[in-house]
């Protein structure tokens, strides 16, 4: 039935094209007739003309074309007469002849004409199907690698699920294995026709379909790695269960080590999770920004109040802070300007100093945090935004960080049209620069 569909609606287009040509076909008849028509007169009056001047007499010599009034239709054509003025006589040259003549042959070429035309506009759309037939083929090949790549991102969303709902003692290595399998998952057909004219069409659409293949590669590797970093306080979580189960119960020290360490996790998969929504909800188009009128300056003054009063262990110092004005949701952007400060604790040493900055630069607000902390390795720094990926991973884990922060203020930026400038060396700190557009007036 869908291929049925498909293929009327293809031959009513086919049919709607053919007859936009033969509409178009009938003007330029129309208009080489009387392109014709004019050329034939023209050189029948310059004949005539000619053979009494001997050359072309110019364009400033009297010249009238007269008809006779009391006649009609063709009788009236064949009374025209094509007069001018040479040397003070004037010269007549009657039409009649060349009138007959037009008649006698322009009768039956328009009527082969008109004929020709009728059976083009009510015969079949064949020769427009013929030249859309590259194009169809061009659609269905497209709509065969959607539908297979729909039925692969299912595939690998079911197996997802399944390796999520199993127990957390799963071997390891079966990950590596979901790892490679993305890896390699390709698209084995590029769109081809053999058809020249419809080269730079096809690089399009094959460029496009490699778009589209990179981002399901990247939602089925962000699935995986999502799964794999809900494994690791799963797997602690119940391995304190299980001590509990054996020697907790009547073992005051193991107990309160087992509490300690499952809240530990559960808020460290609390957070993962509320971040792994978040990222959901933006990719999908689903997470709604609320901008207004707001000044960063303020917003910095207030975070850095709220830092010195939770986290004494650190050196809190207040750049400058020039008005910032622009149009952004605050409640976001004190979520990504959280996430810098939040970095700048977990990788400052304690006793190091964390600075806080706004203003405007180059017709640019903007906003940064800069630390005196660990540093990033210059190879790391393009890949920092990446989701779960961490320059340390044991430091990262060690310190509660999920490797999705700075993705999220990374979208949380560009939704607000704004970029990172990054400048990090090892064992010399981090500085984080968020630029904004000036809020228009």
């Amino acid at each position: 039935m869908k291929a049925m569909n498909a293929n009327r609606r293809f031959n009513s287009i086919a049919r709607r094209i053919q007859r936009s040509w033969q509409w178009k076909k009938l003007w330029q008849i129309i208009i080489l007739n009387l392109l014709a028509l004019t050329a034939a007169l023209a050189a029948y009056l310059y004949a005539h003309e000619t053979a009494v001047t001997g050359t072309f007499a110019g364009w400033d010599i009297p010249r009238t074309l007269t008809i006779d009034g009391g006649l009609s239709g063709l009788a009236a054509l064949e009374s025209l007469v094509y007069r001018f003025t040479w040397n003070g006589e004037s010269h007549g040259v009657p039409l009649a002849a060349f009138v007959r003549l037009v008649v006698l042959f322009g009768r039956p070429l328009l009527i082969f004409e008109g004929v020709c035309w009728l059976l083009g506009f009510f015969g079949s759309a064949r020769g427009a199907r013929r030249l859309l037939k590259p194009l169809d083929k061009i659609a269905q090949a497209a709509q065969r690698l959607t539908d297979e790549s729909g039925a692969r991102r299912a595939a690998e969303r079911a197996q997802q699920e399944r390796m999520m709902q199993a127990d957390a003692g799963v071997d390891e290595a079966k990950f590596h294995d979901l790892e490679e399998a993305i890896g390699q998952i390709d698209i084995g057909d590029r769109l081809s026709t053999g058809d020249k004219d419809l080269q730079r069409l096809e690089d399009a659409i094959n460029s496009m379909l490699a778009r589209m293949h990179a981002a399901y590669r990247q939602q089925a590797q962000f699935v995986s790695d999502a799964s794999h970093e809900l494994r690791t306080p799963i797997a602690v979580i119940q391995g304190y269960v299980r001590m509990l189960d054996r020697w907790g119960k009547d073992d005051e020290k193991v107990l309160e080590e087992s509490i300690a360490a499952i809240k530990t996790e559960t808020e460290h998969m609390k957070t993962l999770v509320e971040q792994l929504l978040f990222l959901a909800r933006g990719d999908s188009g689903r997470q709604q920004l609320n901008p207004e009128p707001m000044d960063l300056s303020e917003l910095m003054a207030e975070v850095l109040e709220e830092y010195r009063m939770i986290d004494e262990g650190h050196e809190w110092r207040q750049g400058r802070l020039e008005p910032a004005p622009v149009n952004a949701d605050p409640a976001l952007i004190k979520q990504a300007v959280r996430i810098l400060v939040d970095n700048a604790v977990r990788y400052t040493p304690e006793g190091g100093s964390i600075r806080l900055s706004s203003g405007m630069a180059d017709g640019h607000t903007f906003f940064e945090v800069q630390d005196g902390g660990i540093g990033i390795a210059e190879e790391d720094v393009p890949r920092i935004f990446d989701r779960f990926f961490r320059a340390d991973p044991a430091r990262a884990r060690a310190s509660g960080g999920t490797g999705l922060g700075l993705s999220i203020a990374r979208w949380i930026v560009e939704r607000h049209a704004g970029h990172f400038e990054v400048i990090s060396r090892p064992e010399l700190g981090t500085r984080i620069r968020v630029v904004m557009p000036v809020a228009e007036r």
